[in-house]
């Protein structure tokens, strides 16, 4: 999974666009990405553990990734089925924007 923009950016084959082009992609990714998570997260956890994303989500500077890793320290599996979700997703949009 890669892990930075540029990682990002190489992974979807977006490194001959223009650097806006490129941005504007990226956010677009990245939304569709953090949708990826919340889906694998809501198959997988507890109300409480949906709470307490809900309130990471909404409140400024809260830290998502930090509370998404502490509930998928608690949760087996939970990890590999996110990156697993990520993974096929990014795939998906490379096949897309490879057209």
């Amino acid at each position: 999974m890669p892990h930075n923009k540029n990682d990002l950016a190489k992974a979807l084959n977006l490194e001959n666009l223009t650097e806006g082009e490129r941005a504007e992609i990226l956010a677009k990714v990245d939304k569709r990405l953090e949708e990826v998570l919340i889906a694998v997260l809501v198959a997988n956890i507890t109300d409480d553990d949906a709470q307490k994303i809900q309130k990471a989500l909404h409140e400024e500077g809260a830290d998502l990734e930090e509370v998404v890793a502490e509930i998928s320290a608690r949760i087996p599996n939970l990890a590999t089925k996110i990156e697993r979700a990520v993974e096929e997703e990014i795939m998906r949009l490379r096949a897309v924007l490879v057209q």
